[in-house]
């Protein structure tokens, strides 16, 4: 893991610390990870539960019964078959057998060449800057170049949803991730002239095709379909991309965290596409699936809808997570039969109806007003009427909703200028088209995960450097390398990242620019920036734009320059680039607006083409011309060391745009912005990284134990995939406490023990040995301090190397995991 010197918060950009070398390797932020809403309790503190309407059952958590199943796999491997399906068959009948075919992956058109860094340029020697009047002028260098550049040809991502109107069976969808399943659309008998709102739905286990109804489609799925017609719904069955037919069978439970992501992106890509109201969408699970949702689904945000409900049948427990805040109000109904209890499935041990008392209990005592939970009269695990059930709950959760209370004419006003500023769902694509009304034409890739579209959504577009072949520019990359990480971090930030290609066809002379034809391809991106916007309802004033190299030239000269009414608001961000000839012609309402330059300190003549060219040049030229011309927050930042091919791009975008304040307010009870670790503590927010507690308090003065700690680590890295032993190696960590995975990947790590101590303190030199381990133990000099990894953690800013036996406070602790993470 590469380190970075911590962001200095005070002063000016130019004090921000950017080490000599910035690699373009970067942990992922907020769509990588799988969100996670509170943190690891300190201590074992029990809630009391309201009284609940069942029984007392007991009731193994979804932790035990992973072991279980474990433990029970290798029976079932050994007889190569599943289990008999009167144990086993998670549906109320057996169908005959039926085998969609598998989906035929699209293969997206991407150029095939891999990005590498343009050649420099013979070096010369040092000479006066050129304008770029001048550079226009220079002959073309005698080099091996394409003659022209054959414009990227659009493709249609595997990943689309296409409207539908009409039945259909076996669709195919892949996710940004890579995950790939099935689904069925019910469309018959919905008025697509009124409000359509959408059901979607999810199986229990199963072993084999014909123990599933999502591989019947013209029986129960069609009665239950029915059921969604009569209330203007879609009804859409989702077969989970599980593949593994062993242990738990094909599940959704198994494997939650890439299921939800494929999930989220499939609901996020079918809501646009078919136009359903996003205030209208249910989901509702039988068994496994009910787990799904409640373990799932509705503890992590709500971004693919805004309103709906959720339907649990014979399931949906919860033993971790924490219920959504932003779905209290949504109807939640539970329904489990009197006898669906023990030995009714597989595993035998676990009990339909203790998941559904656990689960309604949890998310009543989480504050859901809007939960209930019926016992039903029939036999068991197989006895179910769905197409009532949804029938009901349905009409109920019609009949549960708030109504609307009426607003004042100047309410409504605020509500309609508020509802501008929220962004329209938009799923992430390559190679999308768009020609301007003076028939330019050109290409776009969008990056939109993991979006909040309840709050304003703005965007960050790019323009790349000059090339001559295609190999030789990242815009056509753009599902690896920098591009992705950059959209990575918009996202993060709730922002859109829209890299454009340029519009220029002549790959000779100058090459494939964005300032050799300005006028034209300023009408381009002008015309394309203010349909995006509109079309899509971003919020104007968050729209920033980023140039490397002739990008950052044309920003300067043409963008920034002309007409602006395409935003309200925003900022620019040049790197290696961005020149002036002195006149700056700029509207005065953009003079407040952030200008920012990057530059490497030997990013000068003879590292580019021509080499009579000098980035830092342009970069001191364009910043002196607006500075001069009154542009109040124009700054510049100088990196040591850099040519013009060394640019970590991902890290420039986020330094700039936190420096700006963009980073979200983060809303704790007990933390203000005047807190020297706010910019730290929300960007471990964001990040999914270390979060508040359900009270929504930050506790910034609290100590953090050591389960804690594991668990911070273990989202940093990327929460990687862990096998943990089924027996727990540590005397004082069961396999079922909360942290018990993040604990033993750790371990795995190097820390070693047969004790953890998961509620001791956190001091100086306890972190400094995790950081060390997690970040693979790398060389280093002791240094004078006690212990390697203290003088590893103080040699890259991480505390003192102390061995004070002080605990670390939690806003503290979010600053070192900040420097440790960057």
């Amino acid at each position: 893991m590469a380190l970075r010197p911590r962001t200095v918060k005070a002063g000016s950009l130019t004090a921000i610390a950017v080490p000599s070398v910035l690699g373009s390797t970067l942990v992922a932020p907020a769509s990588a990870f799988a969100p996670v809403v509170q943190d690891i309790p300190g201590a074992a503190t029990a809630t009391q539960a309201p009284k609940s309407l069942f029984t007392s059952t007991v009731q193994p958590t979804l932790s035990q019964v992973a072991v279980q199943i474990r433990q029970q796999a290798e029976q079932v491997k050994q007889a190569q078959q599943a289990p008999a399906t009167t144990a086993v068959q998670p549906i109320q009948k057996t169908y005959t057998a039926q085998v969609a075919q598998p989906a035929q992956a699209t293969q997206q058109a991407a150029p095939s060449a891999t990005f590498q860094p343009a050649q420099a340029a013979q070096a010369a020697q040092p000479s006066a800057q050129p304008t770029l009047a001048q550079v226009a002028q220079t002959p073309a260098a005698t080099q091996n170049v394409a003659p022209t550049a054959q414009p990227a040809q659009a493709a249609q991502s595997a990943s689309g949803v296409a409207a539908t109107r009409t039945n259909q069976t076996f669709l195919s969808y892949t996710s940004p991730a890579g995950t790939t399943s099935q689904y069925h659309v019910y469309a018959e008998g919905v008025d697509f002239s009124k409000p359509v709102g959408v059901v979607f739905y999810f199986d229990g286990d199963y072993w084999r095709n014909d123990q599933s109804k999502v591989y019947d489609p013209s029986g129960e799925l069609a009665q239950m379909a029915a059921s969604a017609a009569a209330q203007n719904m879609l009804f859409v069955p989702v077969i989970s991309p599980d593949t593994n037919r062993y242990d738990a069978g094909v599940s959704w439970w198994e494997d939650m965290e890439r299921n939800g992501e494929f999930f989220r992106s499939f609901a996020s890509s079918f809501i646009a596409a078919n136009g359903v109201d996003s205030s209208n969408v249910w989901t509702m699970g039988y068994s496994g699936g009910a787990e799904f949702i409640t373990y799932e689904l509705n503890t992590k945000p709500q971004t693919w809808r805004n309103g709906g409900g959720s339907i649990m049948v014979a399931g949906g427990g919860l033993d971790e997570g924490t219920p959504s805040a932003a779905l209290k109000s949504q109807p939640m109904f539970w329904y489990a039969n009197s006898n669906d209890g023990t030995g009714e499935t597989y595993p035998q041990t676990w009990s339909a109806r203790g998941a559904v008392e656990g689960g309604y209990d949890a998310y009543l005592a989480a504050g859901y007003t809007n939960a209930s939970a019926t016992v039903l009269n029939g036999s068991g695990h197989f006895d179910y009427n769905f197409s009532q059930i949804l029938s009901n709950s349905l009409t109920k959760g019609k009949a549960t909703a708030a109504p609307k209370a009426e607003q004042k004419t100047e309410q409504k006003s605020e509500q309609k200028q508020q509802n501008t500023q929220r962004a329209r769902t938009m799923s992430s694509a390559t190679y999308q088209s768009y020609t301007s009304p003076a028939g330019t034409t050109s290409q776009y890739h969008v990056y939109a995960n993991n979006l909040d579209y309840s709050k304003p959504v703005g965007v960050v577009f790019y323009f790349d450097g000059d090339y001559w072949q295609r190999d030789e520019s990242k815009v056509y990359t753009p599902d690896e390398g920098m591009l992705a990480a950059m959209g990575k971090i918009a996202n993060a930030r709730n922002m859109v990242f829209v890299p454009i290609i340029s519009p220029d066809t002549n790959a000779s002379g100058n090459g494939i620019t964005w300032w050799e034809d300005m006028d034209a391809n300023g009408e381009f991106f002008r015309s394309f920036a203010k349909s995006f916007v509109s079309e899509n309802n971003l919020d104007a004033s968050q729209v920033w734009t980023m140039g490397y190299s002739g990008g950052a030239e044309f920003i300067t000269y043409e963008l920034t320059d002309h007409n602006t009414s395409w935003r309200n608001g925003g900022g620019s961000i040049m790197v290696a680039g961005g020149d002036s000839d002195g006149s700056v012609d700029a509207d005065a309402t953009t003079k407040a607006s952030p200008m920012y330059w990057w530059v490497g300190a030997k990013d000068t003549s003879g590292n580019t083409y021509p080499v009579t060219w000098s980035a830092r040049g342009a970069v001191e030229s364009g910043y002196n011309a607006y500075l001069g011309a009154g542009f109040s927050d124009a700054r510049v930042k100088l990196i040591d060391g850099f040519s013009h091919h060394d640019y970590d791009l991902p890290h420039i975008l986020a330094s700039s745009l936190d420096f700006a304040g963009k980073t979200p307010a983060l809303g704790y009870s007990d933390l203000s912005d005047s807190n020297p670790n706010y910019n730290e503590i929300s960007w471990n927010s964001d990040h999914r990284i270390m979060l508040g507690f359900a009270d929504g308090t930050f506790r910034p003065n609290a100590s953090v134990n050591r389960a804690q700690l594991a668990t911070y680590l273990y989202r940093v890295a990327g929460r990687p995939a862990v096998n943990a032993p089924a027996v727990s190696p540590f005397s004082d960590v069961p396999t079922n406490h909360p942290a018990y995975k993040e604990i033993y990947w750790l371990s795995q790590q190097g820390i070693s023990g047969s004790d953890f101590r998961p509620l001791e303190a956190v001091t100086e030199s306890t972190m400094a040995e995790f950081m060390y381990r997690a970040a693979g133990s790398p060389a280093q000099a002791q240094g004078g301090y006690a212990s390697q990894a203290l003088a590893w953690a103080a040699s890259n800013g991480i505390g003192t190397g102390s061995t004070s036996s002080a605990a670390i406070t939690r806003d503290a602790m979010a600053g070192y995991l900040y420097i440790y993470a960057n």
